[in-house]
């Protein structure tokens, strides 16, 4: 089991520098799909459901639709064949024998199978839109309609607004101010 990385107080704290790279944004950019006008009603709710968790992570784009729709037509017919199976896991066929005497016998409900696949299929899907635990964290937010503007000060707000100066403050990152604050003490110190 990997060691768990430290936080940016406990680098300043050692003196050491984070190895680690910052997660990128996604380079697509978010939206929400058009609702599939053929799904039935158990399927619609469960696509508003998935689009609303992935609204809210950042990480839905209008690409998911067709994941998305197969998704929530495997979750319905999950839903309706575990209905139809209720409590009858073992169901009673007649059948005939090499003399052609009829017999019960007791059996499966075929419909376990489809419920079976229908769960295989709906984890699949899951794991690509990313709805699991595990995958959760590995996707990454989407990114924003591009309204956004650069930040006071950098060299994109100069060009954007022709040289003027900015009052507003800059942001700065924990690594700087501890390397700014390193620098004041070495020079007081002198």
């Amino acid at each position: 089991m990997p060691r768990p990385a430290k936080t940016i107080r406990q680098h300043l704290l050692h003196g050491t520098v984070p190895q680690g790279t910052p997660d990128k944004p996604s380079q697509f950019s978010g939206g929400r799909p058009k609702y599939p006008k053929h799904l039935s009603p158990v399927a619609r709710a469960e696509f508003k459901r998935a689009v609303q968790l992935l609204e809210q992570r950042k990480t839905i784009t209008p690409g998911d639709y067709t994941t998305l729709a197969v998704y929530a037509e495997v979750f319905a017919r999950w839903i309706q064949a575990k209905n139809e199976i209720g409590d009858e896991l073992m169901i009673e066929t007649q059948v005939t024998d090499n003399n052609g005497n009829l017999r019960t016998v007791r059996r499966l409900n075929p419909l376990l199978k489809v419920a079976e696949q229908c769960e295989g299929r709906m984890l699949a899907l899951v794991k690509a839109l990313g709805l699991t635990p595990v995958d959760r964290e590995r996707s990454r937010p989407t990114t924003t309609d591009g309204s956004a503007q650069p930040l006071p000060g950098s060299v994109g707000w100069t060009i954007l607004h022709g040289g003027e100066k900015s009052n507003a403050p800059v942001a700065i990152s924990a690594s700087e101010l501890a390397a700014a604050d390193q620098e004041e003490n070495n020079a007081d110190s002198d």
